[in-house]
């Protein structure tokens, strides 16, 4: 089968779908959860037109030694730029795992006023307190690398049950003080409870009665960040290693000392859970949503040149050797990353403008180009990738990332992920009813919250690309204009030419709306 080498493309979609492409033709798809996926095989050139291509779908845990190689490789694409990785037991090395160090995911950085290592590429790396995780901000500094240690993915129960072990160990806390029992002896016999029995049964008989150091694991991840687009848990240490940084500059060492002292002073008076920070944790085993895996492998028959372009909304294209990263907001934004060191986006609102923002070496400044799509440099002998090349994909990528932000063939459905968000963040409140709530739940719930959110914007988002439309529309423009009738509305409205388009509008606008109102309502009732 084929090797990791022979990737012609890999795209990561804004739901955290994955998908790959080889240069022989194979296609492969990951679910968001990263729990499932779809092999694609490429048309048999010997056979029938009309022949549909081999498909194999199997669960990512489960997969058999002919795809294995490929799934590590996906999955490790996946985790470093997805917000939670997923990472099975059985296709994680032997020698990359490691006894879990901790069932509580937060770590603690050091002082504002703490030193900043400085790695040999003149990178600044922050390390956690307890070692668990580091951040290392590139040279440029406009990307980081993160590096942490994460349990590794286990069923939903049985992570409740490490959680139950960590909350109150005397306290009936179920199949995994079963396991401690059984460990120390025939005592164990006399202190089990049938409801224990039953849920250990249910478990397999406590994944046959092994040491909690066995069936709980960790290993190693690291993810690739932009500093452009920075979520809350890297956002201290990331603070610190720039104002390290910055307190570099011998240009200003004067200057900068003076304002050290000021922020320092400042800084380190925050309290210790401002600097405490709550790590990613994996996803569990299985899905719970697994009927919200959808599969975007194309018409095999479609004639479509330009196969770097997909028409869904991404989040991360690899082509080349090179990333592609889409920072979504108002106005979206492209990065690119060479794998120089150097950082390439696009300006803004004039994105037809990109900022190359190169390494500093040595004792030279920063350098930052701006070039233009229209005329950008020519490519140089010797030179290790070409600008106008990259350039003008990611342009490509922008403009088409924008017109299916645009496109009302967007369904506003939740993934598997938001789903599965939304059942922990369910079974959270019924399990805890008062309002001390673990804080280990906080984050799922904060999670769950972002999520409704999310699904709520993306219906408003929907309304404002249909009246985007609706204005824009040739069809839909009169020469005269009416007045509305309602008091309550008072913005002007064009006549239209055809009276069943605007019907159909105004049905899908309130469908729109009343998909508002059920996910609210659903919230209301959790």
């Amino acid at each position: 089968m084929e090797t990791t080498d022979c990737v012609s493309l890999m795209i990561m979609y804004e739901d955290e779908s994955v998908e790959v492409r080889y240069k022989n033709g194979t296609q492969l798809q990951l679910s968001p959860c990263g729990s499932e996926f779809m092999l694609l095989k490429p048309a048999d050139p010997h056979g029938h037109p009309l022949q549909p291509a081999e498909t194999v779908r199997q669960r990512t845990r489960f997969s058999t030694s002919k795809y294995k190689e490929l799934i590590v490789a996906v999955l490790t694409f996946r985790n470093k730029y997805a917000s939670r990785p997923y990472l099975p037991e059985a296709l994680i090395p032997v020698d990359h795992k490691k006894p879990f160090l901790s069932i509580e995911s937060d770590v603690m950085w050091p002082e504002w006023s703490s030193e900043v290592e400085v790695g040999p590429g003149g990178n600044a790396i922050v390390r956690s307190e307890d070692q668990r995780a580091s951040l290392m901000l590139s040279p440029s500094g406009e990307e980081f690398f993160v590096e942490f240690t994460c349990n590794i993915s286990r069923p939903q129960n049985q992570h409740q049950s490490m959680k139950s072990l960590s909350r109150n160990p005397d306290n009936r806390p179920g199949c995994m003080q079963q396991v401690i029992c059984d460990s120390t002896g025939n005592q164990s016999k006399r202190t089990r409870q049938p409801n224990q029995e039953r849920s250990c049964s249910r478990e397999g008989d406590c994944a046959a009665q092994q040491k909690p150091e066995q069936m709980y694991q960790s290993t190693t991840v690291v993810q690739h960040h932009s500093c452009c687009a920075v979520s809350p848990i890297w956002s201290y240490p990331l603070s610190l290693a720039q104002h390290r940084s910055k307190s570099k500059d011998a240009d200003a060492e004067e200057t900068s000392n003076s304002k050290q002292t000021d922020t320092g002073m400042n800084m380190s008076n925050k309290s210790l859970e401002e600097r405490r920070s709550q790590l990613p944790t994996a996803l569990p085993l299985a899905c719970s949503s697994p009927h919200w895996h959808r599969w975007k492998f194309k018409d095999p028959l479609s004639k479509e040149e330009d196969t770097d372009l997909p028409s869904e909304l991404v989040k991360l294209i690899w082509r080349q050797g090179v990333t592609y990263r889409i920072l979504s907001g108002v106005v979206p934004v492209v990065e690119i990353s060479p794998g120089d060191g150097s950082v390439i986006r696009s300006n803004g609102v004039l994105n037809s403008y990109f900022n190359h923002h190169k390494v500093k070496l040595q004792e030279e400044e920063l350098k930052e180009l701006t070039y233009h799509v229209n005329s950008l440099p020519p490519d140089v002998p010797g030179q290790k990738y070409s600008v106008f090349a990259i350039v003008s994909r990611a342009s490509r990528i922008l403009s088409s990332y924008n017109q299916a932000k645009l496109s009302l063939k967007l369904l506003a459905t939740p993934s598997c992920i938001q789903e599965d968000l939304l059942i922990s963040r369910s079974k959270s409140s019924e399990q805890y009813p008062s309002t001390a709530v673990p804080k280990e739940h906080h984050v799922i719930m904060s999670q769950a919250a972002d999520s409704i959110s999310d699904l709520v914007a993306a219906e408003l988002e929907k309304i404002k690309r249909f009246n985007f439309l609706l204005e824009n529309s040739s069809l839909l423009k009169s020469e005269s204009k009416c007045r509305n009738l309602n008091e309550n509305f008072s913005e002007t409205i064009h006549e239209p030419l055809n009276e069943d388009c605007i019907a159909e509008a105004l049905l899908r606008t309130s469908k729109a709306i009343q998909d508002i109102d059920a996910l609210i309502a659903g919230e209301t009732l959790t």
